[in-house]
């Protein structure tokens, strides 16, 4: 007997199976981030600061830590890309179903990792033509007071 089965017989014979292996662990992540974000809003955007104590991240989305929501959404958008790979194992043509998400967590990933190489090669760069501009005016400072050569002594 086949192991694998087409996405239509599969759902047709297991109807409560897309629920149990897809809807149900998304809706757990979903909640379990709902009250993640409850308490990072009560911890940091209602919590009790004073001018003595103050937020250390006042300013930033909702006065929470930078990075919480673009970490929040990477993690999510992984979670359920996982559970729609783990269900792809198992059902063949359920890739062609969710194609579409696949492609968009191969975006997400080459933009987010690729903008990170950009900043950091460009920070890289930017220290290196600082260092070398530090250099080069050294040298030329080094030369006007020590120009030995620019005198009338220095004619031959």
């Amino acid at each position: 007997m086949n192991d694998y089965m087409s996405t239509v017989e599969f759902f047709t014979e297991n109807p409560d199976a897309y629920t149990w292996q897809v809807y149900l662990p998304i809706t757990v992540w979903l909640i379990v981030v709902l009250i993640f974000f409850i308490l990072l809003l009560k911890k940091y955007t209602f919590g009790n600061w004073s001018k003595e104590n103050p937020n250390p991240y006042e300013g930033e989305t909702f006065d929470m830590p930078r990075g919480v929501f673009r970490g929040t959404l990477t993690l999510s958008l992984l979670f359920i890309v996982v559970i729609l790979e783990l269900v792809n194992v198992r059902i063949t043509g359920f890739e062609e179903e969710i194609h579409e998400l696949m492609v968009a967590f191969q975006m997400m990933l080459g933009f987010y990792f690729g903008s990170k190489v950009m900043h950091h090669y460009a920070s890289t760069d930017r220290k290196k033509t600082q260092f070398i501009a530090e250099a080069e005016k050294a040298i030329v400072l080094n030369e006007e007071e020590s120009d030995e050569f620019g005198g009338d002594e220095a004619a031959g």
